[in-house]
């Protein structure tokens, strides 16, 4: 994989945790994460190829932060499932009684 590659996954891992976090989808954040991991893993090894190619060392840092925030979107995402499922089950609960 060459750098460009790199750095385009790279931006797709970054862009996949700021849409996840306006839509609460947990499942984006996993896929951004592990777009981010290979990512990172091809940039490291061309990086390690060639150390003075700008690309590759850029396209390290944008991985890095794509691994990053998909993981800071998967926490708040969490967090906030975890903190309003109580609210929405106890929601539901009133709602399942008779209508009349």
């Amino acid at each position: 994989m060459d750098a460009k590659k790199c750095r385009t996954l790279g931006v797709v891992s970054i862009v996949c945790a700021g849409v996840s976090l306006l839509f609460f989808g947990a499942l984006l954040d996993i896929v951004g994460f592990i777009i981010g991991l290979i990512a990172l893993t091809n940039a490291k090894k061309l990086v390690a190829m060639n150390y003075s190619d700008p690309y590759a060392n850029d396209a390290v840092k944008l991985a890095k932060i794509g691994v990053v925030l998909s993981l800071v979107a998967l926490i708040a995402n969490l967090l906030t499932a975890a903190f309003l499922a109580p609210a929405l089950l106890e929601g539901t609960a009133n709602v399942s009684g008779p209508m009349f």
